[in-house]
């Protein structure tokens, strides 16, 4: 039997709707997560002053005012020096920014979706606010919510590296730096896991679309199937061999 490569190239939407349902199913998980750093005995989230902790949110917090003024500099420079590649790296790399973790993390989820409380304001730790699923319209905060993670949207905002030319190389790099910040915010009890995995979807799925306007493909095996192409993908001599 032929399995064509074509049929897994959508992989990422079908792991995005896995996400979806898996959160909204089973909802305990961000709970689960939560507990593991929620200290009972002093009623806190106390690993979240941990110095790595703290440099990671306040770093994250403030690393967009340094990049925005760059890449803007970066995309003048080189519009006026006729780059037209070093243009287009840099314009997606702005938008990217301004997009993924500036409007679409930070203002339109975290200020006006689903009132989200933070896992520090749930009754399950101690809070006096009601724990509410993902994608759950909640009206538990009226601004700056839980969901999704602004600081882990801006450390998987590094995934674009791999869409400039790192490969999948930059992008994983990305992946690792997102996920590591969004730990740091799960620590803190300021975001529960779900928070963290869908900045994830926010910020990867602003690159593909803004990549494809561009002209920067997506980095080849984006999501590591390469193996998997190999092991499923039968050639038809070989298949018709095999009958």
């Amino acid at each position: 039997m032929t399995i064509r490569w074509s049929r897994l190239k959508r992989v990422d939407l079908v792991l995005f709707i896995a996400c979806v349902l898996l959160f909204t199913l089973v909802p305990g998980i961000d709970l689960a997560v939560s507990g593991w750093f929620y200290d009972l005995p002093t009623t806190s989230f106390h690993l979240g002053q941990l110095q790595p902790v703290q440099f990671s949110y306040r770093l994250f917090a403030n690393i967009h005012f340094v990049l925005l003024p760059l890449f803007g500099l970066a995309w003048l420079v080189c519009r006026v020096r006729g780059a037209r590649q070093g243009k287009r790296i840099a314009l997606f790399l702005l938008l990217s920014l301004l997009a993924g973790p500036g409007i679409l993390a930070n203002i339109v989820l975290k200020d006006n979706s689903i009132g989200r409380a933070r896992p520090v304001q749930v009754a399950e730790f101690g809070g006096e606010r009601q724990f509410t699923r993902a994608f759950e319209p909640a009206g538990q905060c009226d601004h700056n919510c839980s969901f999704v993670s602004g600081h882990a949207a801006m450390g998987f905002y590094f995934m674009a590296l791999g869409w400039i030319g790192w490969g999948r190389r930059g992008f994983l790099f990305g992946v690792m730096l997102g996920s590591l910040v969004g730990l740091g915010r799960i620590i803190q009890g300021g975001h529960f896991l779900s928070d963290v995995v869908f900045a994830f979807w926010v910020v990867y799925g602003v690159n593909l679309v803004l990549g494809a306007l561009v002209g920067l493909p997506a980095p080849k095996r984006l999501l590591a199937l390469g193996a998997l192409r190999e092991r499923m993908l039968v050639s038809p001599a070989a298949d018709d061999g095999e009958r």
